[in-house]
């Protein structure tokens, strides 16, 4: 007979009470009587205290069926068995015998007086209830433990696959192993190629050996100490990774016979004051089932957040083996963190790739313009200088923004890639150092032309000097002023292809007049210069003419176009609008969509700061010279307050102090001056015009 479980008499009138009990007495089964008040509350107290009520048979007096249906919880009325006592009066009032049992959920009645064969019979179904929860109760805890489990496994697949910082990956693998077997220490061991080798195709592990990478320890602050190791049988962890199978050991300090590998850690518990001793190591397979890491996990303890105490002796008891359970489970959670890790990696090289990719559109516009090649450098540094100065800024105007690393990274990868349409540009157009320069400069061939001037001026001279009516002396002064003449033209005409100044009328007039000399050329009468050299010679302001400067301006349309062409992932969705807005102005005038400041990014505001602040500082272009610290900031006051460059970042491109930061790394000594900061700071900037009023005048 069982006597574990415990039955529950709820009776106010004492009716049969004495009966009862006896009848329970002599067949050795526990129960409790209560009045019916106490009953409700003492049921109600286990189960607030999370007490199973399951194994209850709980005897009711017919006459309180209908109190003691409405207080009792409905989730504990599913694990009472109620048996309804009383008379046949008692029975006839609540409808009778086939009413109690299915409006109340009675599973048997016993009639008052109560015959000793009648409750025989009752404590035989009685025990047959009991038996058949107890194997309910099992069935259910083991399919709760199992749902436990597969959830845990589900969830922690999610966490794996959505982790994108290694570390936090290593960390949640390990954590997740340690808490599910209740592990007191664990440790990761990773795959990787030695350097200097050669892959064997037909020996995975030829050139591989084992790199210790992560720990974790619940009973000891134990620092991380990485190392390396080969993979051979000799050790626990090699023979794993060898054999792609899990490894359970009960004591390390006594290991089975015939074994090939042997415990090497006891130096290591000597020095820390630990014990290993349980031991559970897992491989991590990927998909094609090679193993790119091991599992370790030591010491199975009853609960993984309680520590073992710093006492070896007080040990006894508290480590347990590691289960069949642990081992099937740990392998089944290690191939999914084998995949998780795999393609964690594959995604870093993936990063690695891409930007190796831009660095090599970089580098090749470097190759073809060493001018740019800087700029594609610098620009970069700057814009994630200031834009880290408006996420630590204090400023209202800023206290929203922030980047995640994603988008650290998408502003980083945009800003490498923002001038990458230059490598469509034509080297003589984007190098033009002087006005008459295509693939060399021009200048040369015109200096040519003024030799053969000198030339004919000569013979002139010569044929007038053989005539008679004409003295020497004249010839000579006449002779002499050509000369002087055509030395002022080069000398003008070379000032002018530099392209420093701003050309007035008068010196457009005077290219006009000096390319309108004849000359002769292989036989041939012509103009001393043609009308394509006049009129770039005629440039009123630096070296490009229209044409050229709309190439050079398209470069950012081009870039556009690249960019858009490329499938970006969602992280990198927003490359290109950061990439193609930095020659964009705050009021609409600039290019190519001509936006205004509420249209554009603030990230996409901050690289037009970079690109005109390095542009303007930069010492390697052969067409200017770099400017001075305070010149740089005045002309970028002056955008400012015409409303080219955001105003508010500009402000804080001063305040934040970026611009000197920049100017210690990349500028000479000599250009770095003082900067008036309070004049930049006070400028106000003109109003904008409505979007309606610049609609109706464009």
């Amino acid at each position: 007979m069982m006597t574990s479980e415990k039955i529950h008499i709820l009776d106010d009138v004492g009716l049969s009470a004495t009966i009862t009990q006896s009848g329970l007495k002599a067949l050795s089964y526990a129960f409790e009587y209560h009045r019916y008040q106490q009953g409700i509350a003492h049921l109600n107290a286990r189960q607030a205290r999370g007490e199973g009520v399951v194994d209850i048979l709980l005897l009711v007096d017919a006459t309180l069926l209908h109190r003691a249906k409405s207080r009792i919880p409905a989730d504990m009325q599913r694990n009472l068995a109620i048996v309804a006592l009383g008379s046949q009066e008692d029975f006839a009032e609540l409808g009778g015998t086939e009413e109690i049992i299915n409006r109340f959920g009675a599973i048997d009645i016993l009639e008052t007086p109560v015959t000793p064969l009648a409750f025989k019979m009752l404590l035989h179904r009685v025990e047959h209830l009991f038996r058949q929860q107890h194997r309910f109760t099992l069935l259910q805890h083991e399919l709760s433990e199992s749902q436990n489990e597969l959830q845990r496994i589900s969830d922690l697949g999610a966490a794996l696959s959505n982790e994108s910082d290694t570390e936090k990956l290593l960390d949640t693998i390990l954590t997740s192993c340690m808490e599910m077997t209740g592990a007191d220490a664990g440790s990761l061991y990773f795959v990787e190629k030695k350097p200097d080798t050669e892959s064997d195709e037909h020996d995975y592990f030829a050139d591989k050996q084992l790199r210790f990478r992560y720990a974790k320890n619940m009973s000891r602050e134990i620092p991380l100490e990485g190392f390396i190791m080969p993979i051979t049988p000799k050790s626990i962890v090699g023979y794993v990774a060898l054999s792609r199978a899990p490894l359970t050991l009960s004591d390390v300090y006594h290991l089975p016979d015939g074994v090939p590998y042997s415990f090497g850690g006891r130096a290591f518990d000597e020095k820390w004051n630990y014990r290993m001793k349980s031991m559970l190591t897992v491989p991590m397979l990927n998909r094609e089932r090679e193993p790119i890491g091991v599992i370790q996990l030591m010491n199975k303890k009853r609960d993984f957040r309680v520590p073992l105490p710093h006492n070896l002796d007080e040990w006894k008891g508290l480590v347990l083996p590691f289960s069949k359970r642990d081992e099937l489970f740990i392998y089944s959670l290690a191939s999914q963190a084998g995949i998780a890790y795999e393609n964690k990696l594959l995604y870093e090289e993936q990063k690695i790739l891409l930007e190796s990719f831009i660095k090599l559109i970089a580098d090749s516009i470097d190759k073809k313009s060493p001018y740019t090649g800087g700029h594609c450098n610098r620009v970069p540094i700057l814009t994630e200088m200031l834009a880290r100065a408006a996420c630590e800024s204090q400023d209202e105007l800023f206290k929203d923004f922030n980047l995640t690393p994603e988008q650290w990274y998408e502003l980083h990868i945009a800003a490498w890639l923002h001038d990458c349409g230059k490598v469509t540009t034509p080297v003589h157009v984007m190098d033009k150092a002087t006005k008459l320069e295509t693939i060399y400069d021009r200048i040369h061939t015109i200096k040519t032309r003024f030799d053969i001037l000198r030339r004919d001026a000569y013979i002139n001279y010569l044929t007038a000097f053989q005539r008679n009516g004409v003295s020497q002396e004249t010839l000579e002064a006449e002779y002499k002023a050509r000369l002087a003449q055509i030395d002022d033209d080069e000398r003008f005409l070379e000032q002018v292809n530099i392209g420093g100044e701003y050309l007035a009328d008068e010196k457009i007039n005077r290219i006009a007049k000096i390319g309108a000399q004849k000359i002769v050329l292989n036989g041939e009468e012509r103009d001393f210069l043609s009308a394509e050299e006049i009129y770039n010679l005629s440039i009123r302001r630096g070296t490009l003419t229209p044409e050229e400067r709309k190439i050079i301006n398209d470069h950012i349309v081009v870039t556009i176009q690249m960019l858009e062409e490329l499938p970006f992932p969602r992280n990198l969705a927003r490359v290109p609008e950061y990439a193609g807005g930095h020659h964009e102005k705050m009021d609409g005038t600039g290019y190519p969509k001509g936006l205004r400041r509420e249209q554009m990014s603030i990230p996409a505001r901050i690289m037009a700061i970079a690109d005109v602040f390095e542009a303007l500082t930069a010492v390697d272009r052969p067409y200017k010279k770099g400017k001075t610290l305070s010149e740089s900031m005045k002309i970028m006051a002056k955008m400012k307050a015409e409303h080219h460059l955001d105003p508010d970042l500009l402000d804080l491109f001063v305040k934040s102090g970026v611009y000197k930061e920049y100017a210690k790394k990349f500028m000479s000594p000599e250009q770095i001056d003082e900067v008036d900061e309070n004049a930049i700071l006070a400028i106000k900037p003109k109003p904008l015009a409505s979007q309606t009023t610049m609609t109706l005048n464009s």
